[in-house]
């Protein structure tokens, strides 16, 4: 009996000294520049400081609130939110330091809107109209419905074509954007080209056949032959058909 009242008053006091107001969050505060839905952040983060862990014990005590659901919900809700940080000052605001992500290419439907990729190929806000004339597009056949906080393709798929994209400039290919078919890819050149492959093809395969291809003497010698092209198929195994314009 002794043990259990010892206990009993031992959580009694825990509790007392949690509920005190010298240990409560004061004040919730978004950091960082420009942020356009800050109101609506603020909104979240108190949502989750609200009410009690076990009907007792406030959740918005400075030594025990929820860190890792303020942050969870805040990269859920706000997908254009990267790293969210968090801090109690000496008057126990809550800090939220956040960093957006930042734009590095464009999802656009066949029909429909554009969307900002980053650099992963999270679809993460929506991009004005003239935003296609600034970033590198990927073209979708297919609309994926609600696509912001998704991936338009698989992130390792994303990091591969980077790289093949990267590739490509060593042999002067430049496009300006991305086709995405039902079974075919294809780049589109800044004179409205396309150079078209098979979406189950090696890349590095597809690298090679561009770069034996486009250095043969017969193409080098028309100099401006990526102008001039319809398009360049690479379909075909070991072989290449194009048509000028």
């Amino acid at each position: 009996m002794l043990f259990f009242i010892l206990f009993l008053s031992i959580v009694y006091l825990g509790v007392f000294l949690l509920r005190q107001e010298r240990f409560l969050i004061t004040d919730v505060v978004i950091e960082g520049d420009n942020i356009v839905d800050r109101s609506e952040m603020i909104q979240v983060v108190r949502r989750l400081l609200d009410g009690k862990y076990l009907w007792l014990v406030p959740r918005a005590n400075s030594l025990i609130y929820p860190r890792g659901a303020i942050k969870h919900n805040l990269i859920s809700t706000f997908p254009r939110l990267m790293t969210v940080d968090l801090s109690l000052d000496a008057e126990r605001k809550l800090l939220v330091n956040i960093e957006e992500r930042s734009p590095f290419a464009l999802y656009c439907p066949v029909s429909g809107d554009c969307y900002f990729l980053d650099e992963s190929g999270l679809i993460f806000a929506s991009a004005p109209s003239f935003s296609r004339g600034v970033y590198f597009v990927y073209v979708a056949l297919n609309m994926i419905e609600s696509p912001i906080g998704q991936r338009f393709v698989p992130s390792d798929e994303f990091q591969s074509l980077q790289y093949f994209l990267e590739k490509l400039k060593n042999i002067n290919i430049n496009p300006i954007a991305f086709d995405i078919g039902e079974t075919d890819y294809s780049l589109v050149l800044p004179q409205d080209g396309k150079i078209i492959w098979r979406k189950d093809a090696d890349l590095k395969h597809i690298e090679s056949n561009l770069g034996a291809f486009l250095g043969s003497d017969a193409i080098k010698a028309q100099g401006d032959f990526l102008n001039r092209i319809l398009y360049l198929d690479l379909r075909t195994e070991n072989k290449v058909f194009y048509k000028y314009k």
